[in-house]
C-alpha cells in the first residue's frame, strides 16, 4: 500500500481494510464501526497478492550496525580474556562466553510468555479488523508469515511494539486504539502504527542474533541508543511507503488517544529545526526513540533522512 486504482487515485486504510464512515485524517475519534461484509473481506484478501512495495533502511543503520557489532565483540573478547586470566579455567570461560546469550535468550522467552498468558490475542473472532490489517500488511511487506499480535491492556498509550522469541515475531498493541466495543478508534492510525511494527519484523530489527550481537553496545552511553533511532526511522520508512496517509499516526504519541487531533503536525516538525540547547541536544543523543519533532519532520519532508545526531 498505499492502494491505488487504475485512474491512480489512493485509498485510505479505513476503506481498503472494510471500515467505513473514516477519512484519511480524522478530526476526532471514529465512531464504532460495523464488522466487515461482503465486498471488504475481498478487498483483504486481494491485498495479498499485490506486489510487495520496498522501503530503505535509514543511510545511518547499517554503519552504527556494524560498529555496535565490533564494540560487542571487543568487548566481549576482553571479558573472555579476563575469566580466563582470573580462573584459568574453561569452564568459568564458557559460562563467560555464553553468559550474555543464554541471558538474552531467556528474557526473550520470559517477554513472550507474559503476553501469551496475560494480553487478549488478535484474531479472526477477537479484533477481526486489526487481524485482517496485520494478514494483509504482513504479506503486502513480503513476509511468508504473519506475526502474532496481541492487546495488552495498560496505562493509556499510543506505544506499539515488536519482538521475537525463537522463530515467533509478534506484535503488542495498546488497548487504547480500540473503543469500548473492540473496534477500531481510527483505523488509519492503527494501520500506520502496524505497519511500523512489521516494518521492524521485515527489517530483521526483532532477530536474536542481531540482539546478541549488540549487547555490548548498551554499555557505550548513546551508541546503543543511535542504533535503536536508526531502527526506527527505517520502520517508518516501511510504513510510509504502505501507508502514506496514515503518518498522522505519530501526534499519538505527543497528544495520547484523547488529544492527539489537537496536535499540530506541521508545528511540531518545524520546531525540529529551530529548537536548540546544550540539554537537548543530549537528550537526543540519549534517547533510544527518535523525538516527536524529529519524527514528524521526517515523514513531512521526505526529502530528507531522519535525523539520528545532530
Amino acid at each position: 500500500m498505499p492502494h491505488v486504482t487504475p485512474q491512480g487515485e489512493y485509498f485510505p486504510a479505513c476503506a481498503v481494510y472494510g471500515v467505513s464512515g473514516c477519512d484519511s485524517a480524522p478530526a476526532r475519534w471514529s465512531a464504532p464501526q460495523p464488522s466487515l461484509h461482503g465486498h471488504a473481506r475481498e478487498l483483504c484478501s486481494a491485498d495479498t497478492d499485490e506486489e510487495v512495495v520496498p522501503a530503505a533502511a535509514h543511510p545511518w543503520e547499517k554503519p552504527l550496525l556494524a560498529l555496535c557489532v565490533a564494540v560487542s565483540v571487543g568487548l566481549l573478547a576482553v571479558a573472555v580474556r579476563f575469566v580466563w586470566s582470573v580462573s584459568g579455567s574453561v569452564p568459568w570461560t564458557a559460562l563467560a562466553l555464553f553468559t550474555a546469550p543464554l541471558t538474552c535468550w531467556s528474557m526473550r522467552g520470559l517477554r513472550y510468555a507474559r503476553e501469551r498468558a496475560e494480553s487478549v490475542r488478535i484474531s479472526p473472532t477477537q479484533f477481526p479488523e486489526a487481524y485482517r490489517m496485520v494478514v494483509s500488511l504482513s504479506a503486502d511487506m513480503g513476509l511468508a508469515r504473519a506475526p502474532e499480535a496481541y492487546v495488552r491492556l495498560g496505562p493509556v498509550s499510543a506505544r506499539a511494539d515488536a519482538a521475537a522469541h525463537g522463530l515467533r515475531r509478534y506484535l503488542v498493541l495498546p488497548d487504547a486504539l480500540f473503543d469500548g466495543g473492540g473496534r477500531l478508534r481510527d483505523p488509519d492510525a492503527l494501520a500506520f502504527l502496524i505497519a511500523h511494527q512489521i516494518g521492524h519484523v521485515a527489517a530483521g530489527h526483532t532477530g536474536y542474533w542481531r540482539r546478541v550481537a549488540t549487547l555490548g553496545a548498551e554499555l557505550l552511553p548513546g551508541l546503543g541508543a543511535a542504533l535503536s533511532r536508526a531502527a526506527e526511522y527505517t520502520a517508518d520508512n516501511h510504513a510510509h511507503a504502505h501507508l502514506p496517509e496514515g503518518t498522522h499516526a505519530v501526534r499519538l504519541f505527543a497528544g495520547g488517544p484523547n488529544l492527539y487531533t489537537r496536535v499540530n503536525m506541521g508545528e511540531m516538525a518545524a520546531r525540529a529545526g529551530t529548537d536548540r540547547g546544550c540539554s537537548l541536544l543530549l537528550y537526543h543523543l540519549l534517547s533510544r526513540r527518535p523525538s516527536n519533532t524529529r519524527r514528524m519532520a521526517a515523514l513531512r519532508d521526505r526529502t530528507r533522512r531522519g535525523r539520528v545526531f545532530l
